[in-house]
């Protein structure tokens, strides 16, 4: 480690002691003309077209099989919605409590490959 800083410490002082070169007149002709531009990417490019086709397809699809339920499956649907949130008000005590835990773990869990980066560097 010693051996490292003391190497940069030479390149750096030698570094600073070099005089430097003067600068060509025509040395900003030569970087502009390695400069590439880029052309200004598409607003709407096909992959967003094929996604927002399916996802309409999806929802008129839904749309369709709702409108199309009969009226018995509808009344046990509303049912179901009925004790699920009727279930959610019962296990309050808990149920938010270990939600908030579990997304607290996964955002911690998210972070480790973030750390493990800057502790490589």
């Amino acid at each position: 480690m010693d051996n490292r800083l003391t190497q940069d410490a030479l390149i750096e002082d030698a570094l600073n002691s070099q005089s430097l070169a003067p600068m060509p007149r025509n040395i900003t002709v030569d970087v502009m003309a390695r400069i590439q531009k880029d052309t200004r990417p598409a607003l709407i490019t096909w992959n967003d077209f094929a996604l927002s086709l399916v996802i309409a397809l999806c929802i008129g699809a839904l749309f369709f099989a709702v409108q199309n339920l009969p009226p018995v499956m509808l009344a046990k649907f509303r049912i179901q919605g009925i004790l699920l949130y009727q279930d959610f008000l019962v296990n309050m005590r808990w149920l938010i409590p270990a939600t908030f835990f579990g997304l607290a773990a996964l955002l911690s869990a998210m972070t480790i490959p973030y750390l493990r980066k800057q502790l490589t560097n």
